[in-house]
């Protein structure tokens, strides 16, 4: 009892002490000690074992991904391009659609196989040249950055490259377009709850007399001086870079057996490109160290949300509580959506939550005789639920990047990666229960 007690405790001063602007180093090794006392582990043990294990796993599996991203923003932005596309996006659109401008843009990317770390360093500077020239407030970045690659092309869209979707593959022997028409379906059905809420959000804020304003390190470029604009790369020069990436790393795919090489060869060869197209328009030098640092730093912060995560998973109290879960009598379906949301929850991984559910409870979804591409896409949505916690990576990554306060921007999340996927959720059961896959 002490032990569910501790991991309780530990998830409110988490969440508590970020919304206050604590660092995550800090949140996430006071959080820590709360499990590792309530649950009577050695403290030394767990720290330099589940943390540091934890901690140097994540760091060393993506620290060139982090720093080539950063880089590749870096390069973006000072070479002019994220300026140039933003201007030629809200010539083509006008400022009224910066929303679905940032919404179409991140399904492109994610669907193509970038993940949500390099389309956070990616995408930045452009929304900071859109939302300076629509004048929207910063706070609403980290929702509307991870609205669609942590929602519609992680879990719902069939055909995504997304781990999410391809664990199921492994316990159920489907593929990655499993439950095509419920896919597609709940697939709109959430991308324009999220171009509903963020375009309300917008307005909202226009109407309390809100601001765009930049942070400290941001570069406010003024994008109606004349000479500003005379000097930046043309349109179709600003999107080769981000052709590139999307290609190449299509290409690369096909090329080597390891997904990050593949994602850290396209990034490269991008900044390579951008490099040389923009070349004369900035120090090389500092921009590439001024990339690296930025992705180094949010690094950092990740892996100690990471190590925090080790220590969970590690405590023996998790365990009770996953096996707790794992033996509710409930219908298959009702089972999986509890048992995933609350797992992901604790975590703050859709990954964790899915994998642990379906090591544990794969078999026993197979002999309930359900549609096997129905359990895919189901048990692959049920983990885009509560995963999206103020410690889930992704989020900690979107605030990090923007520096912008938890505070500030989390009920935005909560809102687009939480309750509108729960509603995705649901509209699928509803699919599944007229005769629907």
């Amino acid at each position: 009892m002490l032990g569910v007690i501790g991991i309780i405790l530990a998830l409110v001063v988490l969440v508590y002490l970020t919304f206050k602007g604590w660092h995550m180093g800090v949140v996430a090794i006071a959080s820590s000690l709360i499990i590792i006392l309530t649950s009577r582990m050695d403290i030394w043990e767990a720290i330099s074992g589940p943390f540091a294990d934890s901690f140097a796993n994540f760091a060393k599996s993506w620290f060139l991904i982090f720093s080539l991203g950063a880089i590749f923003g870096k390069v973006m932005d000072q070479g002019g391009a994220s300026l140039s596309i933003a201007n030629w996006m809200v010539k083509v659109l006008g400022k009224k659609h910066i929303v679905l401008i940032v919404l179409l843009t991140t399904l492109v990317l994610s669907y193509g196989g970038i993940g949500v770390f390099v389309i956070a360093f990616t995408m930045y500077p452009i929304c900071m040249a859109l939302f300076k020239e629509a004048d929207i407030p910063k706070k609403i970045f980290p929702g509307l950055l991870l609205a669609v690659p942590a929602t519609v092309t992680m879990v719902f869209l069939p055909g995504t490259p997304a781990t999410q979707n391809l664990i199921p593959t492994e316990f159920f022997g489907t593929t990655l377009y499993a439950a095509p028409v419920i896919g597609i379906v709940t697939s709109i059905f959430v991308f324009a709850l999220d171009y509903l809420f963020y375009n309300w959000v917008v307005k909202s804020c226009a109407a309390k007399g809100e601001h765009f304003i930049p942070s400290p390190g941001d570069d406010a470029t003024d994008a109606d001086d004349p000479e500003t604009l005379a000097g930046l790369p043309s349109p179709l020069m600003a999107f080769l870079p981000l052709i590139v990436l999307i290609v190449s790393i299509f290409v690369f795919q096909k090329l080597v057996s390891v997904a990050n090489f593949a994602v850290c060869l396209g990034m490269a060869l991008a900044i390579l490109v951008a490099l040389i197209l923009y070349r004369g328009k900035m120090n090389v030098q500092e921009t590439l160290a001024g990339g690296t640092v930025n992705g180094l730093n949010t690094l950092m912060v990740t892996s100690c949300i990471m190590g925090f995560g080790g220590v969970v998973t590690a405590s023996p109290t998790y365990t009770a509580c996953t096996e707790w879960l794992l033996g509710l009598d409930m219908s298959p379906l009702l089972l999986m959506f509890f048992s995933i949301n609350v797992i992901c929850m604790i975590t703050g991984s859709s990954t964790g939550g899915l994998n642990i559910f379906l090591n544990s409870m794969g078999d026993y979804l197979i002999s309930t005789g359900m549609n096997l591409e129905i359990l895919h896409r189901m048990s692959a949505i049920a983990s885009a639920g509560l995963d999206a916690m103020p410690h889930a990576s992704g989020v900690v990554i979107a605030n990090s990047v923007a520096k912008t306060d938890m505070a500030d921007t989390y009920k935005y999340t909560f809102v687009s990666q939480c309750l509108i996927p729960i509603l995705g959720f649901g509209l699928a059961a509803i699919l599944y229960a007229i005769g629907l896959c």
